[in-house]
């Protein structure tokens, strides 16, 4: 009865006043979620894409790989040792005798056909030198050629005919000279017995001499227009002969230089393919040093070891280092938005970023198409201005760094990749 008369008697508790709590909680939580608003559409983070780099220099180390399976022989220098293009760091071993090889080499260089006799050539290029096999064929045939030219030089078979011809064409010249000297007489007594039966002629038209005197002085001028003709055709043909002989000594000449600049050649082609056998040997047994710089060792640690073709045996690392370069290796996935110019952090495991911190770079150039490997991948090559981290560390480039590299592609605010997840239900 007592309840039913305060139910009846009391208050509805809709009617009640609420409490300080209830009507300030309310109030704080609009005022906090107004808060996360504002601060989601203030604070942003990176979207990223990650992939594996390798940064070097773009004059980077350069490695040294042997060409065939063998032993180091002989090894010129020591871990650390700067040495300069060319040079001979190590070789591997072989029959053929360096030395010997090195002096063959520097033999050809010069003027080699100076050599003008037998005895000079064995002097100039010996024939005991220990070249291999290969190099020792391709030696002997060059020594063959030389032999032949030398002996073209020296039997003089060619010089008698030539001094013949020359002495043969002396003789007619002196021939032909007396006889032009004969021929002008002739031709002089001609013109005299010309005018004479002219003469006599004329006096027998007259009556002065008798028929018998005439015909006895043209007998006389028929004789010596027969000895002209007669000179006259000797000189020609002695002018043939002389013509001749000088065509002779012509062809003679010409076939004999013909035959020695053939035989020259065969002996230039000789030497040539004997030098392409040196570098041949050279390629697969010299261990040289393309570039300048310091050695360092790779997969080598003393003489006389056996090394396989293809292994890296050295790396040489160029004293100065030109522009930082990085190689950067991203998946397919987000590579569509990668530009020239994004913003690239680097993360090297050679300086844990936690320590030294992390490398700015900007992104120079992406690949065209992915690399057909296993797994699709873009390259992407960065630019790097500087080994200065984040941190303020300077770090030093001894080869290579390797690492990872995150390319920054926007900055994108909380509150957009809310909005993120609500736009395909808003599109479709």
């Amino acid at each position: 009865m007592e309840n039913r008369k305060y139910n009846s008697s009391g208050s509805n508790p809709l009617n009640i006043e609420p409490g300080y709590l209830l009507r300030r909680g309310t109030a704080y939580m609009f005022v906090f979620f107004f808060l996360v608003l504002i601060l989601a559409g203030i604070i942003s983070f990176n979207q990223v894409v990650k992939g594996s780099v390798t940064l070097t220099s773009k004059n980077p180390p350069v490695e040294i790989k042997v060409k065939r399976d063998g032993k180091l022989s002989a090894i010129y220098y020591k871990p650390g040792d700067s040495i300069v293009a060319g040079d001979i760091v190590a070789v591997l071993d072989n029959p053929a005798s360096q030395k010997d090889i090195t002096f063959l080499k520097e033999r050809l260089g010069k003027d080699f056909l100076k050599v003008l006799s037998l005895e000079a050539l064995l002097i100039e290029f010996p024939v005991n030198l220990s070249l291999g096999t290969s190099l020792q064929a391709a030696y002997n045939r060059f020594l063959e050629e030389y032999h032949n030219l030398i002996l073209e030089n020296t039997l003089g078979h060619n010089q008698i005919m030539e001094q013949g011809l020359l002495q043969n064409i002396n003789n007619q010249k002196s021939i032909l000279n007396s006889k032009e000297e004969e021929f002008q007489l002739m031709e002089n007594s001609l013109s005299i017995s010309t005018e004479n039966i002219n003469r006599h002629r004329q006096l027998f038209e007259k009556g002065v001499i008798s028929k018998f005197d005439l015909e006895k002085v043209e007998l006389e001028f028929t004789e010596k227009n027969r000895q002209y003709s007669l000179l006259k055709q000797q000189m020609i043909q002695l002018q043939a002969d002389k013509s001749r002989a000088k065509s002779d000594l012509e062809i003679l000449r010409s076939s004999e230089e013909r035959k020695l600049s053939l035989q020259e050649a065969e002996l230039v082609f000789a030497k040539q393919n004997l030098l392409n056998e040196i570098s041949e040997w050279e390629d697969k047994n010299i261990i040289k040093s393309p570039v300048a710089g310091r050695l360092s060792y790779n997969q080598v640690w003393g003489v006389h070891q056996n090394v396989e073709e293809g292994d890296v045996v050295f790396t040489i690392v160029p004293f100065m280092r030109k522009d930082l370069l990085g190689k950067c290796i991203v998946p397919v996935q987000n590579s569509g938005q990668i530009n020239k110019g994004q913003k690239v952090y680097l993360k090297l495991d050679n300086y844990p970023y936690r320590e030294w911190g992390m490398i700015k770079a900007s992104v120079n150039s992406i690949s065209e198409v992915p690399s057909r490997g296993e797994v699709p991948a873009y390259i992407v090559y960065l630019d790097v201005d500087s080994l200065v981290t984040s941190y303020g560390k300077e770090l030093i480039l001894h080869q290579e760094l390797i690492g990872t590299a995150e390319i920054v592609l926007e900055e994108v605010t909380l509150l957009k990749r809310i909005f993120y997840q609500f736009r395909q239900l808003w599109t479709t």
